[in-house]
């Protein structure tokens, strides 16, 4: 009998779309809830709308307090009716939001929850909303398992929660296949396209434009770099993947003005969309990758650079330490441009044969810890036990009462 798996997430992030792939492909039947269809064309596939609660509105008029109650009012209850309907064996939130709230209210169980990162880390910010910290912290609570992808993340997962949580420390991982050394062609091609001269050293900002990532500081310490470098280098930012939310496009608008204030702009490339098929082929692109965001947990960029064999310069935060990022990578202090200034000059002037032993050992640790395989073979495990457990423990197609 094929598990039933009600999936809610944003059917426009690629870190959905590889689960839902890999549950489909191992012969789960996925209803996926969200206001957009990723639309798999898979026979087990079935999408449903998520309830719309108009919570703009609500907060806009109301605060976020009311604002929260309002919103779970109105979805809650067609939330408990979908479970009725749906009887999934299992319930999966990934990126917990107020949709995991709202999931736990509706007593849809056995209830699964997908850190991502950002959707914990601002919780712990000075701007965090209290109230927002608050619903978290019990969907975070009635969670029946939190899958978190590095340690430090299922102790801020059990602060907000207050109390410890059944975790399981589970990363998406990545094709090693796919992400590998060569490439040389696309990336020559890419190259042409962007415009960037042959004997040019590609430096690449590769996470989501948004301003934790610090695309910011990485534009300073580039245009101190320039006038210290004798070889040409460019710089691409990977201005798509903005989140959808109107401050992530500013600051994208920001970053470009940046660039011309500084006066580096010919020396900066803005990458446009760019299909998940082709990212080994920007990584081929690269001298040296860049990752300097202020909080975070453990990025897939890591894996997809270290797959390909890439150096990567990066800032050392607590959630890095212990890893073979520490080790392989170049790590230095956060939030000090001459600091990172000094690294790229570094990394510019560094022979290949300087890396070469620390990128192969990167490399291994992928393919042992990392592969995309792993995940979803323990994922499945893991929702089987969740299915095998006592009845009267949400066990098969639990859906106990709302509680408004």
């Amino acid at each position: 009998m094929p598990l039933k798996v009600l999936m809610i997430t944003s059917g426009r992030s690629a870190h959905a779309e590889r689960p839902l792939k890999w549950l489909l492909e191992n012969g789960c039947e996925v209803a996926f809830a969200d206001g957009s269809d990723p639309n798999p064309q898979h026979a087990g596939y079935r999408f449903v709308p998520y309830p719309k609660g108009g919570r703009r509105l609500y907060r806009r008029l109301l605060g976020s307090q009311l604002s929260i109650g309002l919103e779970a009012w109105a979805i809650v209850p067609r939330l408990w009716l979908l479970g009725r309907r749906l009887r999934p064996d299992v319930v999966h939130v990934h990126w917990v939001n107020r949709r995991a709230y709202q999931c736990w209210k509706a007593g849809l169980r056995p209830l699964v929850l997908s850190v991502w990162g950002t959707d914990i880390n601002q919780h712990f910010l000075p701007t965090a909303d209290p109230n927002e910290r608050r619903v978290i912290g019990q969907a975070l609570a009635g969670a029946d398992l939190v899958i978190v992808d590095e340690p430090t993340m299922a102790e801020k997962c059990s602060a907000l929660a207050g109390r410890k949580l059944h975790t399981e420390l589970l990363h998406l991982g990545v094709d090693t296949r796919a992400f590998r050394p060569g490439y040389h062609e696309a990336a020559e091609q890419w190259r042409r396209q962007l415009g960037v001269p042959p004997e040019a050293k590609v430096l690449l900002s590769a996470r989501v434009c948004r301003w934790m990532y610090n695309h910011h500081l990485i534009l300073d310490a580039f245009a101190q770099v320039i006038s210290r470098l004798t070889a040409k280098a460019v710089l691409v930012i990977k201005e798509y993947n903005k989140l959808g939310s109107r401050s992530d496009s500013d600051y994208g608008t920001e970053l470009r003005r940046q660039a011309e204030k500084l006066g580096i702009a010919e020396s900066v490339r803005w990458l446009p969309g760019v299909p998940s098929a082709q990212l080994p082929e920007l990584y081929a692109l690269s001298d040296v990758v860049i990752n300097y965001p202020s909080m975070d947990t453990f990025p897939v960029t890591f894996l997809e650079a270290a797959a390909c064999e890439r150096p990567v310069i990066s800032a050392l935060l607590p959630s890095y330490r212990g890893t073979f990022a520490e080790r392989c990578f170049r790590m230095v202090e956060p939030g000090s441009v001459p600091t990172l200034a000094d690294a790229i000059v570094d990394m510019v002037y560094a022979s290949p044969s300087e890396h070469a032993g620390r990128l192969s050992e990167a490399r291994r640790a992928v393919e042992r810890d990392y592969d995309e395989r792993n995940y979803v073979t323990r994922l499945l495990e893991l929702y089987r036990g969740l299915v095998a457990r006592p009845e009267g423990s949400a066990g098969r197609g639990g859906v106990e009462q709302p509680g408004l």
